[in-house]
């Protein structure tokens, strides 16, 4: 008899050893979602396919990938869906990747354009930390019609007209995408409340249905045409799309981009999307965010007219009081091209609003081969404002021809 119950206790020994083992995510609090997490997951995919069928969080609940986990995207990506009903700065979800690689699916959908790493799809207070983000090396096709290609890092989507992504943190990440191949639609962080996730027509019909108020913190980006591109519909007083924050107040949460993989002209097909002008961070519609203390660099390779941090608007925006400020950035572009070059703009202003851009340092080297009349500038903020502050700021600009 205590050969049986040693052989038993040996045995259920062996299985806990073995889901400990197959154990690759753990989640703190899971009773504080509904109807709950489990504790582990044997992958990060495992644990988002039930995170997406809770309903409702009442604290704060950590996903984390056990360390030394490298894990493959599926097809598209990551796709968080879960609406959580209390979802709060107290009550917040957290998928922390422990400096473990993520690397895409391959191949990806041919001719698609919306896959990515992770994406947000309506989602609030949802933090993504410490993951290294990849393209797949054999994702090499990046002819449109045919493309198998990673196109974001990071998708921040609405998931209806009224329902946006707001709130969240994507923060200590490294994305690096178009390693292998020059894809002109790489694009490291991507948001839009113009377009659904699939790429269909969805603009936000109200303020709630905007991307709004995310921050962007301690990033490094490469790889990519554009380093953060930013869409939305005009903006409005019922739909305005504000607060987002690249960069945080200090050096310490700055992100590190370095931007312009391809040559050629984005193509992504997304409503008010343009791919005309490679930037660091791109404004599409948008006003009143900050962009504050980020290392932005193109490659030395562009010839595509590129801006550092650059806004346009395909319709100026009316009735909204707002701040953009674009401060303490160093940014150096170098293009070889006869191209327009701009450092920052604000692409737009109103009498309600206030535009800053202090103590930026802005380097333009335009190393064309033959003479250029495009336009070269290093700070546009000669735009309609309440208040325009653009003080203490160095640019430099070098050219031959």
């Amino acid at each position: 008899m205590k050969k049986i119950y040693t052989k038993l206790l040996m045995g259920f020994l062996f299985f806990i050893g073995t889901m400990s083992a197959n154990a690759q995510v753990t989640v703190t609090n899971p009773s504080n979602t509904t109807p709950g997490l489990a504790a582990t997951y044997a992958t990060l995919d495992a644990a988002i396919i039930d995170l997406n069928l809770q309903t409702a969080i009442s604290g704060p609940v950590t996903i984390t990938l056990d360390a030394s986990n490298p894990q493959t995207t599926p097809a598209g990506g990551y796709s968080i869906t879960a609406i959580l009903a209390g979802a709060s700065a107290t009550n917040t979800l957290t998928i922390a990747g422990s400096g473990n690689t993520i690397t895409a699916f391959s191949p990806q959908t041919v001719n698609s354009r919306n896959d990515a790493i992770f994406k947000i799809i309506g989602g609030d207070f949802i933090t993504i930390s410490s993951f290294i983000m990849v393209e797949n090396a054999a994702n090499t096709v990046a002819a449109l019609a045919t493309n198998t290609m990673t196109e974001f890092g990071v998708a921040l989507f609405a998931a209806s007209t009224t329902d946006g992504a707001q709130n969240n943190t994507i923060q200590n990440n490294t994305i690096t995408l178009s390693s292998a191949t020059a894809y002109q639609n790489a694009i490291g962080i991507f948001s839009t409340s113009a377009s659904s996730s699939t790429n269909t027509a969805q603009a936000a019909a109200s303020i709630a249905g905007t991307n709004s108020n995310n921050k962007f913190y301690s990033n490094t980006i490469s790889g990519v045409a554009s380093g953060m591109y930013f869409v939305s519909p005009a903006q409005t007083a019922t739909v305005f799309e504000s607060g987002n924050d690249i960069g945080g107040t200090s050096a310490g949460t700055g992100n590190t981009i370095t931007f312009g993989v391809s040559n050629t002209a984005g193509n992504l097909a997304y409503i008010n999307y343009s791919g005309a002008t490679a930037a660091g961070i791109y404004f599409r519609n948008v006003v009143g965010n900050s962009a504050r203390y980020n290392v932005i660099n193109s490659v030395t390779t562009l010839t595509l007219p590129s801006g550092g941090i650059f806004s346009a608007n395909g319709t100026s925006p009316v009735g909204i009081t707002y701040t953009s400020n674009f401060s303490n950035n160093q940014i150096t572009i170098t293009n070889t091209g006869i191209t327009a070059i701009t450092g920052i703009d604000f692409g737009s202003g109103l009498s309600t609003g206030t535009i800053i851009a202090n103590e930026n340092a802005v380097t333009i080297n335009q190393f064309a081969v033959a003479a250029t009349s495009a336009t070269i500038i290093g700070i546009r903020a000669n735009y309609a404002s309440a208040t325009n502050t653009v003080n203490a700021n160095t640019v430099n600009i070098n050219q031959s021809n």
